[in-house]
């Protein structure tokens, strides 16, 4: 099915997820035609023995290495962000809401310099509540890790199954 090839190209070639409107607008095709495709493709990656898979995240799809293969294909990226960024993200992220006081006596004062970064990049949200900095996570925090869901409590889940050995998030 040409539609099907059509839709893998752009999952592979895209670094975001794809929103099924999207998909849709690119291929000329109605939304049911689109949706197909995308099951046939993720369930036809699921049943083949391949280090890829296509993911549902919210209502877009993402193309990506499956997360038991990240750490060798990691050898060959460009970190994004340097070892602390990401231990002060998770900390945001397991125990959100969190406030930035309460992450600096966690992580030492170097946090200010990450929060900043991950609020830059999108991955945190920083709220003013008196003369307190809330801080959670986003809906771009769960594209970017591939979660199905950016809901806190979700995301908490995730990362408690994660850290078990239960699963990759």
């Amino acid at each position: 099915m040409e539609l099907k090839k059509i839709v893998e190209a752009i999952l592979f070639s895209s670094s975001e997820p794809v929103k099924l409107t999207e998909l849709s607008k690119i291929t000329g095709k109605d939304k049911d035609e689109v949706l197909n495709a995308v099951n046939m493709l993720i369930e036809e990656y699921s049943s083949r023995d391949t280090s890829v898979e296509v993911i549902k995240v919210g209502d877009s799809y993402l193309m990506r290495i499956k997360p038991q293969y990240a750490d060798y294909v990691e050898k060959f990226t460009v970190r994004e962000f340097d070892r602390g960024t990401l231990r002060t993200l998770a900390v945001i992220a397991v125990k959100q809401p969190i406030t930035l006081a309460k992450v600096a006596r966690i992580r030492g004062n170097k946090c200010y310099d990450h929060v900043k970064k991950l609020v830059e990049r999108g991955l945190v949200k920083a709220e003013k509540k008196g003369r307190s900095t809330i801080l959670t996570t986003t809906e771009e925090f769960a594209i970017y890790f591939g979660l199905e869901s950016s809901d806190p409590e979700k995301i908490k889940e995730a990362l408690r199954k994660y850290f078990e050995g239960d699963e990759k998030p």
